[in-house]
């Protein structure tokens, strides 16, 4: 695994509006990005400086794609064949299946002196990474 930070503005789509995108919102606002959302329905509330586009998976090309640099597909996907080609080019997460994608998004947590990135590696879960991180935190507080 190559560990990184991204250092410059990074051009964000998200696909679908639900919990999984109100969870990729929450820790995109932390860092410098442009954000898109695209659905058919959207499921959670987007902040104004986030670009809606109403629009299912399907009915978009792959040209639709190009100008974005991260892309998370938070939704189930029934063909994976767009996914195939995105992964040639592009920095793509697949919430429902992690095994799609090129790269995975770690929980950080960051307390003005130290950013600590946790992921668990042989089989994926979000909260107990998330936990590790905060203990992580809380005891270099303690210190």
């Amino acid at each position: 695994m190559l560990s990184m930070i991204l250092t410059k503005r990074q051009k964000v789509l998200i696909v679908g509006a639900g919990r999984a995108c109100e969870i990729k919102l929450k820790v995109l606002s932390a860092h410098p990005c442009d954000i898109t959302v695209v659905a058919k329905e959207f499921l959670c509330e987007l902040d104004k400086s986030i670009q809606r586009v109403e629009k299912s998976f399907e009915e978009l090309e792959e040209s639709f794609f190009e100008n974005f640099d991260l892309i998370y597909i938070g939704i189930p996907l029934k063909d994976t064949t767009l996914i195939e080609k995105l992964l040639e080019k592009k920095m793509v997460n697949v919430l429902s299946n992690p095994q799609l994608s090129n790269f995975i998004h770690p929980c950080v947590r960051d307390d003005g002196d130290v950013m600590v990135s946790v992921a668990n590696l042989k089989s994926p879960n979000p909260k107990r990474a998330c936990a590790l991180a905060d203990e992580f935190i809380e005891y270099k507080k303690a210190k």
